[in-house]
């Protein structure tokens, strides 16, 4: 992999969205967003990816179908799931494998840094690191505000 990792996230939820994508801006990545999975398709397919973050159920087509189907054309893809109900967590079921990870809103915040680091992912600057430190086990709610007025705190 190059210095710099492509990452593409895909949810339909535009606050999940914006919310990923705002999180990760600590890291050096070269990062493409998508609303749908089909558009994570189209996107992934031109744009070749290294790591995609996807949300499950998404109405045109699930992140199963979109990790499933760039893997195809891209192997070393590293697909990581994030889902508002549970997978089967032992990867037991074959419809789970295509996942290299997988998170259940609300993200635990420095088990996803241990992951993206895992695989690759560089912070922008060293001293961003802090944002791991004292509250290290802090969950990251993606979830829908219940007040639509009310936008996740940042």
């Amino acid at each position: 992999m190059q210095d710099r990792l492509k990452v593409l996230i895909a949810d339909d939820q535009p606050d999940s969205l914006e919310l990923l994508r705002e999180l990760l801006t600590v890291y050096h990545f070269e990062l493409k967003v998508a609303p749908t999975g089909l558009e994570a398709i189209r996107i992934g397919l031109k744009w070749e990816p290294d790591l995609l973050i996807t949300d499950i159920a998404m109405p045109d087509a699930d992140g199963r179908h979109v990790a499933s189907r760039l893997k195809l054309s891209l192997p070393a893809l590293v697909a990581i799931a994030v889902s508002g109900t549970p997978l089967n967590t032992d990867f037991e079921s074959a419809e789970d494998l295509v996942f290299d990870d997988y998170f259940v809103k609300p993200l635990n915040w420095a088990r996803l840094h241990a992951v993206l680091t895992r695989h690759g992912a560089k912070l922008v600057e060293p001293g961003d690191a802090q944002l791991f430190g004292a509250d290290e086990g802090a969950d990251v709610s993606l979830e829908a505000p219940t007040d639509p007025s009310r936008r996740p705190e940042r």
